[in-house]
Formats: C-alpha cells, sequence, structure tokens
C-alpha cells in the first residue's frame, strides 16, 4: 500500500470535484472556464500516478502526459505497439475505458551445469480500468481489472529456494490463467481513500523505486519482493484498506486481507475470518533537493493457524528439506521496511515514461517469529539507475544483494531427523535493461546462488528477458 498511498496524496473530494493543485480548486475547469456541478473529475487526467503505482509500471495507454506523437506516430517511436487501433482506443480511453497489455518472455539457464538445461518462460498481462470520472459517472473513482497467464518452464536443480524469475509464479507455477485482480478504488473528502477487492497487496505493500518490477527490473524474487510477507499474503487476496494522508509526502494504511485465498480462484469458498491477515503500514516519499525517495514501514499480523515454519508454497522449501512439518502454531507476526533513495538526478535529460534519469540505492529488512517461520530475517541491498550507456536515457539497470535466514529453530529441528541446511542463502543479480522503443525492451540478467542446501554448488544462471507492451 506504500505507492498507492503516497501517489493518492492530496486527492480531495469536495462537492463532487477532486483537488489536486489544479485549476478545479478555484472552481475552474482545465481550460479556465467556469467548472459546474455535473462536472466530474477523473483521478486518470488530474493523477495519473496513482495507477502508474497500481500497475507498477510508469505508463498507461491514455496517459494525459503521453507524447501525442508517441501514439501512432512511426513503431520506433510508439509507446504501444498497436497505437490507438484506428482511433478506437483512444476514443474508449476518453470515455473512462483503458487498456494495456503486455507480453514478457524469459530464457534462464545455468552456466556452470548444476541445473537441468535452459528453459523458456513467458506471460502475458490484460489491464483494463475504468475512470469514473471520465466516464461521466462520479468523481474520483477507478474500477481495476487484471488477466494474466504464463506459460513454460524455469530453471530448476540450482537449490535455490527463492524463485529466479519472479514472474513465473504470477498467477501461479506455470501454467495458469487467472482475473487475478478485481477491485476499486475511490478518493474521499479529508485526504482519505478507500481500496477493497482482489488485489495484490504484497506489490502494493513493499514498493521500491529501483527494486519492484519483475518486468523490467530484477528478476530474483528477492529482489523484487519481501518474501517474509509470503506467509502473511497470498499472491492475490481479498481485501481491503483505508488510506490517510497526514501530509504532502507522508501517509498512513490500513489494511485487511484474507490469508487463504489465491489467484486462480475468486476466493469467496476459502474466505474466514479465522484467516485474515492485519497491517498498517506508513510511507514517506520525500524529495531531498530534487532527488525523490520512497521509504515504507509495515507491521503485520495474521490469525491463520500456520503450520509451523509456514511458507508461501510459491517457494521451494519442500524441494529444499524434503519435507514440510506439519505442526501447527497459532498467530504469527511481522514487520518489513524498505527503502528507495536517488542520490544523484540529471534534470536535463527525459525519458519516455516519465522517471527521472538518474542513479540511487535500495534496500529491504524483513523480521519474523523463528518458531513458526522458515525465513525469520531478510535483507536486501543494492544499487539501480535510470537512464544508462551512451547517452540512453530509456535504459535502466541495477546490481544487488539479497540474504535469505533460515530460522535456527528450523534448523534444529531438521537436524534432529538428518536434514541439514545452512542458515542463509544468497542471491547476486546484476541486470541491463535495453529500450529498443518505448514499446520493446530486452535486457540481460546474471544471477549468482550460493544455495541454503549444504549440496548445492553454487550457481550461475543466465539470462535474457523480452517485454512487448501492445
Amino acid at each position: 500500500m506504500g505507492l498507492l498511498g503516497s501517489q493518492l496524496r492530496g486527492i480531495t473530494l469536495i462537492t463532487g470535484a477532486i483537488l489536486v493543485g489544479s485549476p478545479f480548486a478555484f472552481g475552474q475547469s482545465a481550460d479556465g472556464t467556469e467548472a459546474t456541478e455535473k462536472e466530474f473529475i477523473s483521478i486518470l487526467d488530474v493523477a495519473p500516478a496513482v495507477y502508474y503505482g497500481l500497475k507498477r509500471m510508469p505508463k498507461f495507454y491514455g496517459d494525459p502526459n503521453m507524447d501525442p506523437a508517441t501514439v501512432d506516430g512511426r513503431l520506433l517511436d510508439r509507446q504501444y505497439l498497436f497505437g490507438s487501433l484506428g482511433g478506437l482506443r483512444t476514443q474508449a480511453a476518453e470515455n473512462g475505458l483503458v487498456v494495456d497489455a503486455g507480453v514478457t518472455q524469459v530464457v534462464q539457464g545455468s552456466a556452470n551445469g548444476t541445473s537441468d538445461g535452459a528453459r523458456y518462460y513467458g506471460s502475458a498481462d490484460l489491464w483494463a480500468v475504468l475512470d469514473t470520472g471520465r466516464a461521466g459517472l462520479w468523481s474520483g473513482g477507478l474500477i481495476v481489472s487484471h488477466l494474466e497467464g504464463n506459460w513454460g518452464k524455469t530453471v530448476t536443480g540450482t537449490g535455490a529456494v527463492l524463485p529466479l524469475n519472479s514472474d513465473s509464479i504470477m498467477p501461479a507455477e506455470p501454467s495458469a490463467l487467472a482475473l487475478s485482480e478485481l477491485y476499486a478504488v475511490q478518493a474521499l473528502p479529508a485526504g482519505f481513500s478507500v481500496l477493497a477487492g482482489k488485489v495484490n497487496f504484497t506489490g502494493l505493500a513493499d514498493t521500491n523505486l529501483f527494486a519492484n518490477n519483475e518486468r523490467s527490473q530484477f528478476l530474483y524474487v528477492g529482489l523484487n519482493n519481501n518474501p517474509i510477507l509470503g506467509a502473511f499474503v497470498p499472491y492475490t487476496s481479498l481485501g481491503g484498506a483505508v488510506i490517510k494522508q497526514i501530509t504532502e509526502d507522508l501517509s498512513v494504511t490500513g489494511v485487511v486481507t484474507s490469508n487463504n485465498t489465491n489467484a486462480v480462484t475468486p476466493g469467496f469458498e476459502d474466505f474466514g475470518f479465522d484467516t485474515m491477515t492485519y497491517g498498517v503500514a506508513a510511507t514517506w516519499t520525500p524529495k531531498f533537493g530534487n532527488l525523490p525517495g520512497n521509504y515504507n514501514a509495515l507491521a503485520g499480523y495474521t490469525s491463520k493457524d500456520p503450520l509451523r515454519y509456514d511458507i508461501d508454497e510459491r517457494y521451494l522449501f519442500e524441494v529444499l528439506t524434503g519435507q514440510v512439518p506439519a505442526a501447527t502454531r497459532t498467530g504469527n507476526y511481522a514487520l518489513t521496511l524498505t527503502a528507495s533513495q536517488y542520490v544523484w538526478a540529471d534534470e536535463s535529460v527525459k525519458r519516455s515514461d516519465g522517471l527521472p534519469v538518474g542513479i540511487g540505492l535500495f534496500g529491504r529488512f524483513g523480521i519474523a517469529p523463528e518458531g513458526r517461520n522458515v525465513i525469520d530475517q531478510f535483507y536486501s541491498l543494492g544499487i539501480g539507475g535510470f537512464g544508462g550507456l551512451f547517452g540512453r536515457a530509456d535504459d535502466n539497470w541495477g546490481i544487488g544483494w539479497a540474504g535469505t535466514h533460515f530460522s535456527d529453530d528450523l534448523r534444529s529441528d531438521l537436524s534432529a531427523v538428518g536434514v541439514s541446511i545452512d542458515r542463509f542463502e544468497h542471491a547476486i543479480e546484476a541486470y541491463y535493461n535495453v529500450a529498443w522503443t518505448p514499446a520493446a525492451r530486452t535486457s540481460l540478467n546474471v544471477q549468482y546462488i550460493n544455495s541454503a542446501n549444504p549440496a548445492a554448488d553454487d550457481a550461475f544462471v543466465i539470462g535474457t528477458r523480452l517485454q512487448l507492451d501492445f
């Protein structure tokens, strides 16, 4: 909820208008004429960064900041390969219906023979949002849907507990097709906003400027989100959130979500108040001069009685140990911290997606009780940049380390039955993402994995990724 809270700042519904420091705050429409009581205000028009945060991608078709020349211009200049589809897409967006589609393809393989060879994996995403202001229904509302599917195989045999490709577990291990997200967002008076439905709460809670997007940044799970959250919030789950903007750059969010649903089913049949997760998050988005930052702190508790040493089914603990302990414990809780900060920015250069060109640092930390969790501590650090070599402003890159600590209680119990695991899984990843056009990107990702399985050799994994926006 961090990025959503920060991007909803200053949005307030007063007598049917959203006030974001725009001419509407003075009773005027965008063209300077007097606004009428019947005029509905669009979040996509006055605060497009709200939808950027929900998608975790810094663009959408119909963005008011989009250069018209990149809609139906030369193929090399287009933000989307299909353009406006003869104007139909633009007309739909102007009336509130915005549709985006993309395909991600990844080939990964071990460079030192520790896995079963190179593997190809692909996924597709279809986003559709109804902006109630543009549609002439009411001010300040968004209804968001996300259909996604995947296919292919992922690299195995490296001993890694956390998946090497974050995209491969969304919506589930290949192959799967799901309407994984369907929810509503509404801005309210006095700096409040609400969100309810089926949502990727983990992606919204653990935001990071340089390490939060598996389509164009790191591939390794531990460099996109904090894996401790996997025991508390599945991908995705039914729930709701209330966001309060305290100051211009500080927001607080309260979240209630199911801990017993998944992306490939509606979730109502598995929903129960005895399996809920409750969380509170604070998000600070300061600017030090021209250098933006994003800082999140999250505390969570779940009423679900977990398996002792519970772990998200997306992680590969049973592969590592050959067994999953079945004893249950009541309650579980966690604290996570996420930070990302630009340390240098070049204001003279502009990117096609609007992000600042510059370099920044990022880090994550998480802690949970060792008597209940497989992963009881997590750390990551790294450096990232937007803007690349040879003046290529739209490229991006990063280098990061993630350390996943396994519970000492767990290791002691497993040792008693003859199973040995090390305290940490270490992973280092470096990537460079080339933007050939605003709609077509390729990246080279190199990973080093030091598994917690003492019988596994260190693995060097090389991957390439192709991302297309339609």
